[in-house]
């Protein structure tokens, strides 16, 4: 009797050591589930603050207005006081963040896409303005046709002119179709020094062999401002 009532008490310390074990081992991965989903949020949050660009701070001394081989191009100054009215900083923030998803965030400085154009202050007319949501699809594709076949072949290129309101688009005398006011055209400069004579034949080059590939659109202007878009295959 005294080995059965000794091997019954070993046997209820066993029972007992497991519940003990049961309950630590619960309690232990509630507590990781804790710090993982604060973890989480952490890195959510961080993630949110370095994709969102709340203000370009310009440096002192920026200029109003950049020259852009010869087109004036208003400035990261101009740009910092658009963003501080109605919710045009948050609506930038989410742009960002689009086009980081999408991978073309660096192609261009963002806020170059919002430039209206060059005779802002002439049409009487804001510097910048932002598209619809549902307009920025169409960004991606010519944001990659410079990617991929523009910029590997000229070098970096400044924007000029992106998304335009009907109002800008009309003073300005753009067409009723523009691209521009789909957010799917833009209007570049090298960056490099190109002369026209050497500009031209690369960009007809890149538009006879990758042109019908990517739906492009390609119009040079005078001197070596030019345009793409990927919203109709077409050269002027």
């Amino acid at each position: 009797m005294a080995i059965q009532d000794n091997s019954n008490r070993q046997s209820g310390i066993s029972r007992t050591r497991r519940r003990w074990l049961l309950l630590l081992g619960g309690l232990l991965l509630i507590a990781i589930m804790i710090a993982l989903l604060f973890t989480s949020e952490k890195t959510r949050d961080l993630g949110e603050r370095i994709l969102s660009p709340i203000e370009l701070l310009p440096l002192p001394g920026t200029p109003e207005v950049y020259d852009i081989q010869g087109y004036p191009a208003a400035s990261e100054r101009v740009f910092s006081r658009f963003l501080k009215q109605k919710e045009n900083q948050a609506l930038f923030a989410k742009l960002k963040n689009y086009l980081h998803i999408n991978r073309v965030d660096q192609v261009v400085a963002p806020f170059e896409l919002l430039r209206q154009g060059s005779d802002w202050r002439d049409l009487d007319e804001p510097a910048f303005a932002i598209p619809p949501v549902e307009n920025w699809g169409l960004m991606i594709y010519t944001l990659r046709v410079l990617q991929r076949e523009i910029v590997p072949r000229i070098g970096p290129v400044t924007v000029v002119s992106g998304w335009r309101t009907t109002s800008y688009n009309s003073k300005a005398g753009g067409s009723k179709g523009s691209k521009h006011l789909r957010f799917c055209g833009l209007d570049i400069v090298p960056q490099k020094k190109f002369s026209r004579e050497q500009l031209v034949p690369v960009l007809r080059d890149i538009h006879k062999h990758k042109g019908k590939q990517w739906n492009m659109g390609l119009g040079i202007y005078k001197g070596i401002r030019f345009h793409v878009d990927t919203c109709g295959y077409r050269r002027w």
